[in-house]
């Protein structure tokens, strides 16, 4: 017998298909036995489910039911569905844990395109194709609209990190852009090819692995060294001074300190004030309190009095409002003029340098400043307890927040400070309550930010099920579920989906939560508000096979989704 699938197919009704089988073999029925002999004649004389399942896969035209399996999920998922996933995992806002697994999966993807090839370090396939379409190295594509350079830069897929200063020789010897770049939704200024290779910024991006000897070659080949986007990702991560040495030194060789030293008529990197770019990175050293990098900028000719991007202070004032004792005494060693500090500024700055009796006198004088949310979250963000004692002393709302409900419980976990943590939730913090932009609560914040620690601490205090889920605090979800049944479907105040769509990274851990969940009366059906999808097929999307396939055993007979 020769079968094919029909769009219909599905695993459930080819399983439902095997069983019936094996139960008419096990009623004695001649046809049915002659069919499994027709389909494996080494068949066992009494068979089980698992034969079965062979000869209805062997039926289909396949070697085994795992091969079948894997047949389904090709028609289920198109092969340009996965290819798009692949290249927006080669991104920096993408999902690289999905990238990896369909990339692992499907390794042909590597090959469907110039761009892939680019982004998953297949030396073999760009020269193939460059060979017959050598335009093809300057050629946007793929669903980010990129160029194949682009996509290399900002790849972390399996593969990429090996070949790609093969693969970037072979595409800028072809004509490919070495200052190709995108802008974001907030504009400039754009990311480059260098920017990408260099990584840092916003989430601690990975540099590339080869990004030394990626960048060398970018700038001998045309790439600008003086990179904006470059300057400021590596200015908010860590006191180091290693690509700033790296990018001064290139800039001085191709005559570009120009770029560095002269400020243009708006803002280049960032801020609200018009200064040039070692006035602008001096600004964010001095507010992360980054004195390495804050010498370097100093002794490279930045202005100490200069004004601070963002705040328009200047930046010993700065310093001061921060509590950065030794970034205020380098400031003023370079020449910083020691002004006396007034209303806000005043206030902050005694706060944190822990001036009880001035604070004090202060928040008398202007008890709207205790309204103010940025002192508790600039102490909270650092972890200074002391500071947030005093502040709370001073009868600062232990919720105070800013414009996106932001507090000082979820800066104080961003932060990875324990203590400040257990101070605020001393004092009546409200753990759950979430931002209005980012649409989590502390434990949201934990989950993010992977405090393992601090969510420990807090997980027998949340009712945060989604986060307790993705962090896996099955005790605590017991609990709660014990108290109200019906949260173990509860929607996600942002996103809408259920709990079941907040598994653990780890796959294993996964498998153990689904099956808590769906003991817990997890209902598999329920579909996502952002697109429409069950937790299965949303897993299935992301390349979690066994998993989906889990969900789709355990799914409650006749509430199968549509």
């Amino acid at each position: 017998m020769s079968r094919k699938l029909s769009a219909r197919s599905t695993l459930e009704t080819l399983k439902k298909e095997a069983k019936r089988w094996l139960k008419t073999l096990q009623t004695g029925d001649g046809n049915a036995h002659r069919r499994l002999l027709a389909a494996t004649p080494a068949a066992p004389a009494e068979p089980g489910l698992r034969d079965v399942q062979l000869a209805l896969a062997r039926e289909y035209g396949f070697a085994g039911w795992a091969a079948l399996c894997q047949a389904l999920e090709d028609a289920r998922h198109s092969y340009a569905e996965r290819v798009e996933l692949v290249l927006r995992s080669a991104d920096w806002a993408g999902d690289h844990a999905t990238g990896a697994r369909l990339l692992a999966r499907w390794p042909e993807i590597g090959r469907d395109s110039i761009h892939t090839a680019a982004a998953t370090g297949n030396v073999a396939e760009v020269e193939r194709r460059l060979t017959a379409d050598p335009i093809a190295a300057n050629r946007k594509g793929g669903p980010l609209g990129r160029e194949p350079l682009l996509y290399l830069a900002y790849s972390n897929l399996p593969g990429s990190e090996t070949r790609s200063v093969e693969i970037a020789v072979r595409l800028l010897d072809h004509g490919a852009d070495p200052n190709a770049c995108w802008i974001g939704p907030w504009g400039e200024p754009a990311f480059t090819v260098l920017t990408g290779v260099i990584g840092q910024g916003e989430g601690d991006q990975p540099q590339h692995p080869q990004a030394k000897d990626l960048a060398t070659l970018l700038i001998e080949r045309g790439t600008d060294p003086f990179d904006p986007q470059a300057l400021y990702n590596t200015s908010i991560t860590r006191d180091d001074t290693d690509w700033l040495d790296f990018l001064w030194t290139q800039s001085e060789r191709h005559r570009r300190l120009d770029g560095w030293r002269v400020a243009s008529e708006t803002p280049i990197i960032g801020g609200t004030v018009a200064l040039n770019a070692l006035d602008y990175l001096l600004g964010n050293a001095t507010a992360f309190n980054h004195l390495r990098r804050a010498e370097w900028l100093l002794a490279h000719g930045a202005d100490p009095n200069s004004l601070h991007a963002y705040s328009q202070r200047p930046q010993r004032e700065e310093a001061l409002i921060h509590g950065h004792v030794e970034m205020v005494a380098l400031l003023q060693r370079f020449g910083a003029e020691a002004t006396t500090l007034q209303g806000l500024s005043a206030f902050r700055a005694a706060c944190m340098s822990l001036d009880r009796e001035a604070s004090r006198a202060i928040a008398t004088s202007h008890p709207e400043y205790l309204r103010d949310p940025e002192p508790m979250l600039t102490a909270a963000r650092a972890g200074r307890a002391d500071a947030v004692a005093l502040l709370l002393e001073l009868g600062v709302d232990v919720d105070v927040a800013d414009e996106i409900e932001q507090r000082g419980l979820q800066v104080a976990v961003a932060g990875g400070s324990l203590e400040v943590v257990k101070l605020l939730v001393a004092h009546g913090a409200d753990i759950d309550r979430p931002t209005t932009s980012f649409g989590g609560g502390a434990m949201g914040y934990a989950a993010h930010f992977d405090r393992r620690e601090i969510a420990t601490f807090l997980a027998p205090l949340s009712r945060d099920v989604h986060n307790l889920t993705c962090l896996g605090f099955r005790n605590r979800l017991a609990e709660l579920f014990a108290e109200d049944p019906d949260l173990v479907n509860a929607g996600h105040t942002r996103m809408g989906c259920t709990p079941l769509f907040f598994l653990p990274a780890d796959e294993a851990q996964a498998m153990e939560m689904a099956a808590f969940l769906l003991d817990h009366g997890a209902d598999p059906s329920i579909r996502a508000s952002t697109d429409g999808l069950t937790a299965e097929e949303n897993l299935r999307k992301h390349g979690l096979i066994e998993l989906a396939d889990f969900l789709a055993n355990r799914h409650p007979k006749g509430n199968r989704g549509t």
